[in-house]
Parts: C-alpha cells; sequence; structure tokens
C-alpha cells in the first residue's frame, strides 16, 4: 500500500476514533452531573435501586469501549491498532507533510512547533512515541479490558488482574483523551483542549420536571 493510501486511511481512522472519544466523553459528562445532582439532593437518594442501574449501566459500557480501543483484531478499528501501525510504518508521516496541512493558513508559523510537539524533532514520525502511547493505555487499560472480556462480553471464571474502579475508569479516558488529541493534531492540524463536546440546549431540562405525574 502506497503512502498516500496508508496516510488516508489513518486520517479515516482517527475520525472514527475522535467520534467514539467524543461518545464517551459525553456519557462520563452525563453521568458525573447525575451523580452531583443526586449527591445534592437527599430526597431522591433513596431507594438505591435505579441509582445503582445508573451506575453499573456506566461502568460497564465504559469498559466495553476501553476494551474496544485496545483490540487489536484484524477487522477492527481501534486506537492501539491505529498507534501500532503508526510504531510500525512511521516513514509514512513526514514533517514535509504535515507542514503542508497549514500552507495558506492564519496557523502556518504554528506547523513547525507542532510537529515537534506530537511528532518529534526528526522529518518523520518518531516512532517512540507511538510506542510510549501504546504502553500508558495498556497499563491503564489491561484489568479493565479483562473485566470487560471475563465478566461482561463472556461469562468465564477466569482470574483478572484487579477489578477496576471508577478511579480506574476515569484515569483511562483522561489519558486517552490527551492521546487522541495529540493524533487528530497529527492527522488534521486541528488543535483541540478538550474534546468533549458543547451543548447547545440545556440537557439537564429533565431533571427540572416530574418524572411520574401521577400514581395509578
Amino acid at each position: 500500500m502506497k503512502n498516500e493510501e496508508i496516510l488516508k486511511k489513518w486520517i479515516d481512522w482517527i475520525g472514527i476514533i475522535h467520534k467514539n472519544i467524543e461518545n464517551l466523553l459525553t456519557s462520563q459528562h452525563i453521568y458525573k452531573t447525575y451523580l452531583e445532582i443526586v449527591k445534592s439532593n437527599p430526597e431522591i437518594q433513596s431507594p438505591i435501586d435505579f441509582h445503582d442501574w445508573v451506575r453499573k449501566n456506566y461502568a460497564s459500557s465504559v469498559a466495553i469501549h476501553i476494551r474496544r480501543e485496545l483490540d487489536m483484531g484484524s477487522d477492527v478499528i481501534s486506537l492501539k491498532k491505529l498507534l501500532t501501525e503508526i510504531k510500525n510504518d512511521p516513514q509514512v508521516i513526514t514533517k514535509e507533510w504535515f507542514e503542508s496541512l497549514y500552507k495558506g493558513s492564519n496557523a502556518e508559523a504554528f506547523a513547525d512547533g507542532d510537529f515537534k510537539n506530537v511528532a518529534g524533532n526528526g522529518e518523520i514520525f518518531d516512532s517512540s512515541i507511538a510506542s510510549a502511547d501504546i504502553e500508558k493505555l495498556e497499563q491503564l487499560g489491561k484489568h479493565i479490558k479483562e473485566y470487560a472480556t471475563y465478566r461482561i462480553a463472556h461469562n468465564i471464571e477466569k482470574p483478572i488482574t484487579k477489578d477496576p474502579t471508577y478511579n480506574d475508569l476515569d484515569a483511562f479516558i483522561k489519558e486517552y483523551e490527551s492521546i487522541v488529541k495529540n493524533y487528530i493534531l497529527l492527522f488534521t492540524a486541528s488543535g483541540y483542549t478538550s474534546l468533549t463536546p458543547t451543548w447547545q440546549y440545556d440537557w439537564e431540562e429533565v431533571f427540572t420536571k416530574p418524572w411520574i405525574k401521577q400514581r395509578p
């Protein structure tokens, strides 16, 4: 496959991964806001059945999402697979190509610095950056992936490294977002401070209305 074809594939993949993490960050934001609403109102804290159900479903969905982004199957698109391909073929991403993304834009003067920040000091992408990113994701996600595979996706009685906590999920999401932002910049010359979408309406309004208007 020619370099141009590989680049097109990677650009398509980062677009898909971008959408994936937007969805995940949306879920995280809604979940944490929901928790704050419950914590601030003792009248709705019990019975806890619904709240437990929300917590378990959120944790399961995040664990499955993390499992998917660490998947290396031949027919999948995942962050780990993208990073592995970049690590194995770093010469595909050249400084010359990256700087061409900035040509004629107001950000043209930032091209050199941006490339150094996300790709290293050479003329092609530094493969050790992708290797380090893979290692970070594996360290933070190994036990989460095991949990998602053996306890959620399949009912397998097999020991896992440890049961993941909500803090573990948050830690992975934080690193995941940081890494994805770098590769969005690398492939599209678009910089983000956050990948959490901005609402154009008040989604919390649903909590200001009675859910059960009248008991039968």
